[in-house]
């Protein structure tokens, strides 16, 4: 039996995949936020001479909405999952 397994019934209702479902998103998340900080080294590095200030901000900027939105959308499907156990 691992951590996240409990005999019997689960306590406060939860399914016994709930905190491994935790584990990818905070895996995920982490993960995102690594791609993202090593994409903005490297346009900086190497891509970034060849446009204006205001296309390097518009670009940076863009690739954070894209970051949020990969991070906001695991963890959004991890608490549609969530009600959809709590009201079963």
């Amino acid at each position: 039996m691992s951590a996240t397994e409990y005999p019997g019934e689960s306590p406060f209702g939860f399914q016994y995949s709930f905190f491994g479902r935790v584990r990818r998103r905070i895996l995920v998340s982490v993960a995102a936020a690594t791609a993202w900080i090593s994409f903005t080294l490297l346009y900086v590095a190497f891509w970034a001479a060849h446009f204006s200030v205001f296309q390097d901000i518009v670009i940076v900027f863009v690739s954070l909405l894209v970051l949020a939105a990969v991070i906001v959308g695991s963890w959004v499907t991890l608490g549609i999952g969530f009600f959809h156990d709590w009201f079963e």
